[in-house]
């Protein structure tokens, strides 16, 4: 009897013993990419767990809810609270200082940093960026390798090692790209101020031709990822900054099963500093994901920018000095500005069968409806693009064939009036352009050892431009088109004592716009050529044992020929000659230093460092010989350092860029004044039940330097005015932003 009382007590309490077990269980993944994160440091009840190699963790606890803290060095800090046992999916954001850990898609497939024979940055502190409201092209200036003329939140000119400095107002010569869509027009000019960086999840840089992957352009490459952390059902950010400047985002984020939704919306509103300088911008994307099986998925993005901005231009001397905040009379007496439409849709369809094969095969139209009034004219443009980009990984034993191609055609059509919109206006000219491009691409990654790698890649890429001009009263058919360019690349990466080390060679090319294939006549020059050259590098990435220490150095030289030259033969009009060669050696360096760490504070500082001596080789134009000058329009050297300093739940950054001297016309005569900017910034963190709240505040221009943000390179005076060569930098200026995340 005593037994089977024994047995049934027993029966009994083993239910109730078995539910008072609570667990908490996650799979903790990289924001970025989605990879699985293992041994990621959780504190729970002053105790610590590790995630497991498929970024798993199970921790029994008492009762629920229970909060638990992720503080990896590796990424943002988490505190997240659980309130049943259901299994969490966590997303963290990688800070970007640790180097060799931080995934990249320079070679189209996800790879970590260490493993690429390329020049790659990544843009750091992304988190921090968005719950400060800060603007894309102001984080890509902290790049080393790059520098950016800036006029203001709709014009800005992009350089990486020197190419694009001569184009006239806009950015070319460096290839962008929205999830492997895209986005340059049919000659190669890209807009990346009307991306926000609360719609993006990773921004990669690769630095001169090295990418048959991408194009193989001279300057090289910006790769934006949309949004993939879906830790937030909402996220809402407001800023007010100085100059009347309003800046409100909404973002929505899920993952049910198998399909992800991320939708972000955006207003900007500014008077801006100068006169004629306000600025209005409705901008918004949509990201959609499916799952169709274990190995497949389509994806789905709209893209849409409205922008409505007013242009003070650039100021002589004089009135740089003495009346920074003014607009150029010419442009304020007609109220210039331009209102423009941009839109982009992408479908993309995504195959992956574990180390066997893997493809990516994207169709676009994207679209640009722009009407600007100038002094001398009222410029109407229309532009439609249809394109296809399609590439795929063959695993063949430990090697890799990836191939692909890209193709795109565009219509583009302007026009220039006189009295735009009244009963008199008169048509000036009126150009329909046909512009295709296509690319054909194809890399063999050989290893050779266990910590060694061979890379053989080439492209091939060809351009045809068709138009018919130019007014009623004259009606001329055009075409131009180069022979195929054929551009190579050889890439060695290994590894040594905990360091990667690569050698890089190849080819780059740069296509004339339509202006610069047309004489002073207005005529086809048949002559013109693209710009072509060669680049070769070497760099390392490492770190310090205890990881305090994380470095990138590289050094390079680019030997261009063929140089464009864009001339200004009226006030709307360039012509391009080949005008000869240029020289590009340069040196630059990332270091990124754990300084302190400790259980409630840590600090970190990120620095990068660029140095270029870049000359013309060989530079005639016009009879002049301007050979062994200084490159007009680069600055002799970019510096960039920050702090981070983090207390508990609060982060102070203090910044510091310095820019060099930067020659403004090709005969060295004028050179713009080096220049050293300090910011401020502080955020503090809180949380309650499901709510994460963010406010931060700073100061930009702390100590209220003058300085010229963007240069006109080789401006000329019209009317017996003097020339317009700066583009003032904005004074001291302050911001206070608010982040509510769901």
């Amino acid at each position: 009897m005593i037994k089977v009382i024994h047995i049934i007590l027993t029966l009994l309490i083993i239910p109730f013993t078995s539910h008072s077990q609570n667990y908490v269980e996650a799979k903790i993944v990289d924001a970025s990419n989605g990879f699985n994160l293992n041994n990621v440091e959780i504190s729970i009840d002053g105790k610590k767990t590790y995630s497991d190699e498929n970024g798993n963790f199970k921790y029994e606890v008492v009762e629920f809810p229970v909060d638990f803290v992720i503080n990896d060095d590796r990424f943002y800090t988490k505190k997240i609270t659980a309130n049943s046992s259901d299994k969490l999916k966590i997303y963290l954001t990688r800070r970007g200082i640790i180097l060799e850990d931080i995934i990249v898609k320079s070679e189209l497939f996800s790879s970590p940093l260490k493993d690429i024979s390329l020049s790659t940055s990544v843009l750091n502190d992304i988190e921090l960026r968005k719950k400060n409201g800060e603007f894309i092209i102001n984080s890509l200036n902290e790049i080393s390798g790059l520098y950016i003329h800036s006029a203001g939140y709709n014009t800005n000119r992009i350089t990486i090692r020197g190419m694009g400095s001569r184009s006239p107002y806009s950015t070319n010569k460096i290839k962008a790209y929205l999830n492997n869509i895209p986005l340059s027009n049919g000659i190669g000019e890209i807009s990346l101020e009307d991306f926000g960086i609360q719609m993006l999840g990773q921004v990669e840089v690769l630095k001169g031709p090295n990418s048959s992957l991408y194009g193989s352009g001279l300057g090289g490459n910006i790769l934006l990822r949309t949004n993939s952390d879906f830790s937030n059902l909402i996220n809402f950010h407001s800023s007010l900054k100085s100059f009347n400047t309003y800046q409100n985002n909404l973002s929505l984020s899920k993952e049910i099963n198998d399909f992800k939704m991320f939708f972000n919306i955006e207003k900007i509103n500014s008077e801006g500093y100068r006169e004629n300088n306000t600025y209005e911008n409705l901008r918004g994307i949509l990201n959609l994901n499916y799952k169709i099986n274990f190995i497949s998925d389509i994806e789905f993005i709209q893209f849409y920018n409205d922008a409505n901005a007013l242009i003070p231009s650039s100021l002589s001397l004089s009135n740089y000095i003495e009346n920074p905040s003014s607009a150029a009379f010419s442009w304020k007496n007609v109220n210039g500005g331009e209102n423009y439409k941009r839109q982009l849709t992408g479908l993309s369809y995504n195959l992956n069968i574990p180390y066997v094969y893997s493809k990516s095969t994207s169709a676009y139209y994207k679209s640009f409806i722009n009407d600007e009034m100038r002094p001398f004219n009222f410029l109407d443009e229309n532009s439609k693009i249809f394109g296809i980009r399609h590439f795929g990984k063959i695993n063949i034993s430990r090697s890799q064939l990836i191939y692909g191609f890209d193709y795109s055609k565009e219509d583009y059509t302007f026009s220039t009036w006189d009295n735009y919109g009244e009963d008199n206006q008169v048509l000036i000219t009126k150009q329909i352009q046909k512009r295709n491009n296509y690319n054909i691409f194809t890399q063999y990654n050989l290893p050779i050892k266990d910590f060694s790698k061979l890379i053989f890649g080439i492209s091939l890429n060809n351009i045809k431009y068709n138009w018919t001009c130019c007014n009623n009263n004259q009606i001329e058919e055009l075409s131009y088109q180069y022979k195929n360019v054929i551009s190579p690349r050889l890439s060695y990466n290994f590894e040594k004592n905990n360091k990667s080390y690569f050698i890089n060679i190849s080819h780059g090319y740069s296509p004339p716009n339509i202006d610069e294939t047309l004489d002073e006549n207005g005529l086809v020059n048949p002559d013109i050529k693209p710009e072509t050259g060669i680049n070769y590098e070497i760099g390392v990435l490492g770190s310090s044992k205890n990881d305090n220490i994380s470095y990138n150095i590289n050094m390079y030289y680019m030997d261009i020929k063929n140089l464009l030259v864009a001339q200004r033969t009226d006030f709307d009009r360039f012509t391009g000659v080949n005008a000869g060669r240029t020289s590009h050696p340069g040196v630059e360096t990332t270091i990124n230093l754990q300084l302190l760490k400790s259980q409630n504070l840590n600090i970190t500082s990120s620095n990068n460092f660029s140095k270029y001596w870049y000359i013309f080789k060989d530079f005639i134009n016009r009879g002049t010989d301007y050979s062994q000058n200084k490159l007009t329009g680069v600055p002799s050297h970019t510096i960039f350092s920050k702090i981070n300093i983090n207390l508990k739940n609060y982060l102070a950054q203090i910044s510091f860029q310095n820019i060099g001297k930067i020659p403004m016309n090709d005969a060295n005569e004028l050179f713009s004044d080096a220049y050293s900017v300090v910011d401020f910034k502080i955020l503090k963190n809180f949380s309650f039940n499901n709510y994460d709240i963010s406010i931060s505040s700073g100061i930009k221009n702390l100590f209220d330097k003058k300085y010229a943000s963007g240069i006109v390179i080789n401006a000329r005076g019209f009317g017996g005015r003097d020339p317009r060569y700066y583009y003032p930098g904005l004074p001291r200026n302050y911001f206070i932003s608010l982040n509510l995340s769901i």
